[in-house]
Parts: C-alpha cells; sequence; structure tokens
C-alpha cells in the first residue's frame, strides 16, 4: 500500500506516503487513498487531527513521472478531475491537517504540502515547483494555495522559474509556518498537531470554512485541469517525459 495510516492513541492520525524508493512520487492509489482517508477521517470523532509526511528521507517528489506521456485524453481528464476532487476534500478538510516535510517536495509533492493548514519543515527541505520540467502547469490547488501563502508575485515566480527554495528560504516567503527544531520534524508537527487537535473542533472547522473561497479555489482547480489537459497532448509534455525517461534535460529549444 503507498498510503499508510496509523493512527496514535492521542487522537493523532499520521499518513505517510510510503514509496521511499521512488522518492514518494504520488501513485494513483495514494491519491486514491488520500481522499478516502481524510473522508472517514471528517467522520470520525476518535480522530483529532493528522500529520501528512513521506516515508524515508523525503516528503513527495511529485507525480510518477513514468506513468506520464498517454496520449488518451480521456484517461487524462479522468486523472485531472480525480486530482482535482482529492485537492479539494484535503484543502476543505474540517479538522487540524498539518504536512511535515523533509528532503525533496517537489512538483505535485510542493503542492501537496500547501494543502494543509500548518507545514513544518527541517533542515534538509527543498521546495521545487517543477512542472514546467516536464512542460506542465501547477495543479493540486497550488495556483490557489501558494499565492494565499506567498503573495501572487513570489508564488509566480517560482512557478516561472523552478527555483529550489531551502527550509529557511521557504519560511522567510510563507511557504514553510515553522522549522523544525533538536527534536526532528515529525516530533514538531505531531505536537502542533496535539495543539490543536484540543481546540473546540467544531469552531475550528467553522474557521476554516468562513477563511476559505470556496467558488475561487474550484475555479482555480478547473482552470489547471483544462490547462493541464491541453499540455499533456503538447509536443513540449512529450519532451520533457522522454527526457526523463533517458535521464538527459529536454531539448525546448529545437523542436525534434
Amino acid at each position: 500500500m503507498t498510503l499508510r495510516r496509523d493512527d496514535l492513541d492521542d487522537g493523532i492520525t499520521v499518513l505517510t506516503i510510503d514509496r521511499p524508493a521512488a522518492r514518494n512520487a504520488l501513485s494513483p492509489e495514494a491519491r486514491d487513498l488520500l481522499a478516502e482517508h481524510c473522508v472517514a477521517m471528517a467522520e470520525d470523532d476518535t480522530v483529532r487531527a493528522v500529520v501528512l509526511t513521506g516515508a524515508g528521507d523525503h516528503f513527495c517528489a511529485g507525480g510518477d513521472v513514468k506513468a506520464m506521456g498517454s496520449h488518451d485524453t480521456a484517461a487524462v481528464s479522468e486523472r485531472l478531475a480525480q486530482m482535482a476532487r482529492v485537492a479539494e476534500i484535503v484543502i476543505t478538510f474540517p479538522k487540524p491537517l498539518i504536512t511535515a516535510v523533509r528532503g525533496h517536495a517537489a512538483g505535485a509533492g510542493a503542492s501537496i504540502a500547501c494543502l494543509a493548514d500548518i507545514v513544518v519543515a527541517d533542515e534538509t527541505a527543498k521546495f521545487t515547483l517543477s512542472f514546467l520540467n516536464v512542460g506542465l502547469v501547477p495543479d493540486w490547488g497550488l495556483t490557489y494555495t501558494l499565492p494565499r501563502r506567498v503573495g501572487w508575485a513570489a508564488a509566480r515566480r517560482l512557478a516561472l522559474t523552478r527555483e529550489r527554495v531551502d527550509a529557511a528560504q521557504a519560511h522567510r516567503l510563507g511557504l514553510v509556518d515553522m522549522l523544525s527544531d533538536e527534536r526532528g520534524v515529525m516530533e514538531v508537527a505531531l505536537e502542533q498537531a496535539r495543539r490543536l487537535g484540543a481546540s473546540a473542533l467544531g469552531g475550528y472547522a467553522a474557521i476554516k470554512a468562513m477563511t476559505e473561497d470556496r467558488e475561487a479555489l474550484r475555479a482555480a482547480l478547473r482552470r489547471e485541469a483544462e490547462t493541464q489537459i491541453e499540455r499533456a497532448a503538447t509536443w513540449e509534455h512529450a519532451e520533457g517525459v522522454a527526457a526523463f525517461r533517458e535521464k538527459r534535460r529536454p531539448d525546448y529549444v529545437r523542436r525534434g
């Protein structure tokens, strides 16, 4: 199973993306399990707060590029529709949700980190909006979440430049809310989960709902999906996927 759920005895649940050999690149199974668990945990009174992390040394390297490159428009559309559905479920999860980031959070991995209420990172964390590496655009609601964290100009710059941002810079930008201390990223994230989980959860959910713009979120998810469908059919995406598989730099200057 590529997404592991561990229920602790203090009302905290830990969800772990569990593909360490692939830097926790997100599989369709993990994506669907994330939605299933969030729906179930929202209704489970024994769950007070959730920590989402990655197994091993990395948070999530993004979408599985090895599975990309399909020319089946219907299949691509279905995948993106499901992705948008899961992103909305996670963003609107009514209980405290904390992401614990170590190592790489790239592409969709950075997007998923930003779905949380609180992002905790250690000194190894590196955030990269790497979508352009394969000729694609941000997804998983990043065009909604990131500008609200770092501002429009910084969000646009990070997407266009693919700049790798370390933990300290991410914290200064507002991409990361807390840096871990000597206890480690999971201990700090669990401390935050316990603190927030002791809140009046009905009120917590109400504040989240009041400060969300559901219409803007859904509009952003629609735009992301529509643009990604268009981009998935381009020669640039095909070149990016081929270059990844062949372990070379993509050539976007000279069309082959």
